[in-house]
């Protein structure tokens, strides 16, 4: 989605954010440890440990771009090409977590993102180059992946769950940052924030 301000790319976060939380709470907890919500084994308490593992990498690409530091992007030892593998990786780090402590981290990483967000200028979070270790992409084409786009589509995944229709995809496969997500290989010439 190309957001024209930073009110329309708020306003899309929290709204995604809200959904999916109404979502989330009509699930009973003794359905969250409950497998297949999507591919082999998945479940609720998997879906979001994986959406907060998401946003504590967006953090950290953020944080270390403002310190001047290179971001390993996606995460280290992994390429954009590897999702597959990198998905794969956080479900089995994450999937022994218990549901509130999964949503813990979510809701964290949330609030920051949004206190980031609310900081920032429209110029700061849509005009590529703003942040030097973004590139040639705006910083919402990180951001819009590791939150509204990624709500919207565990709301799809939960809907399929909760109708019988558990998707037929692997998350190895499927669970990736979507249209917004950036290009395969940057390599930002400096890691920090422009000012001008």
């Amino acid at each position: 989605m190309r957001y024209k301000s930073k009110q329309e790319l708020l306003a899309d976060i929290r709204t995604e954010h809200d959904l999916l939380c109404a979502r989330l709470r009509d699930i009973p907890k003794s359905r969250y440890r409950e497998q297949d919500v999507w591919g082999d084994g998945w479940t609720v308490s998997d879906l979001v440990a994986h959406l907060a593992e998401w946003q504590s990498m967006f953090l950290a690409w953020y944080d270390d771009g403002l310190r001047g530091a290179t971001p390993e992007m996606p995460a280290p030892g992994y390429k954009w090409s590897e999702m597959s593998k990198l998905n794969r990786a956080i479900w089995a780090k994450h999937r022994s977590r218990s549901p509130a402590l999964a949503r813990a981290d979510f809701d964290s990483g949330y609030r920051r993102i949004l206190d980031i967000v609310e900081g920032l200028s429209t110029d700061e979070l849509l005009v590529p180059g703003c942040f030097e270790w973004t590139g040639k992409h705006a910083l919402a084409a990180y951001l819009a992946p590791n939150t509204a786009s990624h709500f919207r589509f565990a709301i799809r995944v939960i809907k399929r769950w909760q109708a019988g229709r558990a998707h037929p995809g692997r998350p190895d496969q499927r669970l990736r940052l979507t249209k917004a997500r950036p290009p395969k290989s940057t390599k930002p010439e400096s890691r920090t924030r422009r000012r001008g």
